[in-house]
């Protein structure tokens, strides 16, 4: 699903996006990784860049159906789309070996 070709591209932050190299990002060939990349590690500016470029239904499409999502994405998430903690695919069904650590 191609994004409306009169939107500028989101503005994002190097907060969340360290690693890459933004201009180089195609924001519409890799939706997935850019709004769940701005949930879980970016700015509240971010995060309104991303909903501006990509929509409200998308978003709460992403996020629902990530089979990974850290907990500050689930959060955030709940509170901007009033969801529960089964709506969440990553919730429901077996859990799985994270690769992050506690410390």
């Amino acid at each position: 699903m191609q994004t409306n070709p009169d939107i500028t591209k989101p503005a994002l932050s190097r907060r969340a996006f360290w690693d890459i190299d933004l201009r180089k990002l195609d924001f519409d060939r890799y939706p997935e990784f850019t709004v769940i990349r701005a949930m879980e590690r970016g700015t509240s500016n971010d995060i309104r860049e991303i909903f501006r470029y990509y929509g409200k239904d998308r978003i709460r499409n992403i996020v629902t159906n990530s089979e990974r999502l850290l907990p500050r994405a689930q959060v955030i998430s709940r509170r901007l789309f009033h969801l529960r903690n089964s709506d969440f695919k990553c919730s429901t069904g077996k859990l799985r070996a994270m690769n992050f650590s506690k410390f």
